[in-house]
């Protein structure tokens, strides 16, 4: 008998799509401060910034999205499982992005902050961002995440 889809309350969206709001203005201001307190040059070179960094959000963009519903399609569960307990996976996930990467949502939101550095000729952006942004979701995996799992 297989699982049923855990259903998603809107409220529980709100958050989660905060994410996509509030992420992206910090990330253009923690970026630009940066750049101006380490006095960055603008690179990379206009036009090359926008395909560059075009491909490389929409890279981060896809990755991102396709874990999110392969993990909802097969696991049964969602990315926020581990704050509600019923949309905590049921299922361990090996196919699709997670065949390839441990954590393919980490991966694929830390390309957003380094397309968006370089579609906005930011070093600051596209360095510094998404390694903390990788940094603070490993720790936060390691943490609540993977002892449970274990």
């Amino acid at each position: 008998m297989e699982t049923p889809e855990p259903e998603i309350p809107r409220r529980q969206l709100l958050p989660y799509l905060g994410i996509f709001v509030v992420a992206p203005i910090l990330t253009y201001v923690v970026g630009r401060w940066l750049d101006g307190l380490l006095t960055l040059p603008a690179f990379p070179p206009f036009p090359a910034n926008l395909v560059v960094g075009f491909a490389v959000f929409y890279a981060g963009l896809s990755i991102g999205i396709r874990a999110t519903k392969v993990l909802y399609r097969e696991g049964h569960g969602l990315p926020w499982g581990e704050l509600r307990r019923g949309a905590q996976s049921r299922r361990l996930v090996v196919t699709g992005p997670y065949a390839y990467t441990r954590n393919p949502m980490i991966l694929g939101y830390s390309l957003l902050p380094c397309g968006m550095g370089f579609m906005f000729r930011s070093p600051g952006m596209f360095t510094v961002i998404p390694f903390a942004v990788a940094l603070i979701n490993i720790v936060i995996v390691k943490i609540r995440e993977e002892p449970g799992l274990v």
